[in-house]
């Protein structure tokens, strides 16, 4: 299958794959960074070139892309995931969002333009899939099978609550019929995988049971994803691209509005937390110290400014610090010793919460409290489906 033909000057990366040949064997075991284009193309120290990559996102996405391939010179694994699910909800005739001032827009259109762009594979251009919506599901599912060219990710951003015990099920039946790689986006308010008790065993379950699966535009359940059997996975750099919202919808946030502050990546207790909170509580007490190549012993309550080079700062050691974690994965090749490293170390972050709260000389209601999804990788069984 012949690529289209774009102005300018074709990236000379070495990842960018042939449109007949799988990016699996390129994106596998890999946990890329979800950067939004407003920061690139500004190139991160902090990625691993064995085990990471980049996910380029929002509106000039395709555009700051080609300055990686061009301008920065970077090969690594690159998608250009333009967000189609921010304004576009799939539809049993629509389950794609194409150029609607463009006569000649298809599928195939933009998943060339995206390859053209220095993209190592293509993402379908998938609308938000909206809760208990069966059949633009299916849509979406048999648009891939019309899909002829090997290099696709079949991107599937679905709400959150098909992840509940009352829809896993079909949502595993759909996945199974797509053969094409396929990369799922949870799509909630704050944290999605808190939306159900039963969603972390279940997103679990669904990386378990279905081929070439991947999670992106996540947290650390990326690698939870990982840990049971994800092809790949995706963490975004800043808290709006870990998760998604439905069209129309706006991202909350627990601030209220204002200045946007850093989330920072506690090691200890395996959580992300804001700036401007840690920097409060360790007002009277020493505050934990980080020895990422970021922070160097530096203190983790430094990052309570909403100036950029903070925000690169704080970003870049979080990507140091759950990038250590993925590459500690990796070293555990069999899928029960991995299972059972990723347990015992979140069940020991668990166990740190009422440490540091005893330290901080505070209740956990006053003090930190340990997220539910963070609970239940430490609980649930190793090897649970």
């Amino acid at each position: 299958m012949t690529e289209l033909s774009f102005p300018g000057q074709r990236p000379t990366a070495l990842r960018i794959l042939d449109s007949n040949v799988s990016p699996l064997p390129l994106l596998q075991g890999r946990v890329l960074v979800h950067e939004n284009t407003r920061f690139i193309p500004r190139m991160r120290h902090s990625i691993d070139d064995d085990l990471g990559g980049i996910v380029v996102t929002g509106d000039t996405a395709d555009e700051r892309a080609f300055q990686l391939r061009t301008e920065v010179g970077f090969s690594g694994p690159l998608l250009i995931d333009s967000a189609p699910y921010k304004t576009h909800t799939a539809t049993v005739d629509e389950p794609f969002l194409l150029p609607r001032d463009d006569m000649f827009a298809d599928v195939e259109t933009s998943l060339s333009f995206q390859k053209a762009r220095g993209a190592s594979a293509a993402l379908t251009p998938t609308g938000y899939v909206e809760p208990e919506n069966a059949k633009a599901l299916k849509a979406v599912w048999h648009a891939a099978q019309r899909i002829e060219r090997g290099d696709v990710i079949v991107s599937l951003p679905i709400d959150a609550t098909w992840l509940k015990d009352s829809h896993i099920r079909q949502l595993i039946a759909v996945c199974t019929q797509i053969k094409q790689p396929k990369a799922l986006i949870l799509a909630g308010q704050f944290d999605p995988l808190e939306g159900a008790k039963e969603m972390p065993a279940n997103l679990r379950r669904l990386m378990s049971e279905v081929e070439h699966m991947a999670l992106l535009r996540s947290d650390l359940a990326a690698l939870d994803a990982m840990a049971y059997g994800a092809s790949f996975a995706g963490i975004g750099s800043d808290s709006s691209l870990r998760h998604s919202v439905a069209p129309g919808e706006r991202a909350l946030v627990a601030s209220g509005g204002g200045a946007q502050y850093p989330k920072v990546l506690l090691p200890n207790l395996m959580c992300f937390k804001g700036a401007v909170g840690l920097a409060n509580k360790y007002a009277n007490t020493p505050p934990p110290v980080c020895y990422c190549d970021e922070c160097d012993g530096q203190a983790l309550d430094r990052f309570d400014k909403p100036d950029g080079l903070t925000r690169q700062e704080s970003e870049d050691h979080n990507v140091l610090v759950w990038g250590g974690w993925a590459s500690e994965m990796a070293a555990h090749a069999a899928d029960a010793d991995r299972q059972g490293w990723w347990r015992d170390k979140c069940a020991m972050a668990v166990e740190q919460y009422a440490l540091e709260n005893q330290r901080l000389g505070v209740s956990s209601r006053a003090g930190f409290q340990a997220p539910a999804p963070l609970k239940a990788w430490a609980s649930l069984p190793a090897g649970t489906r």
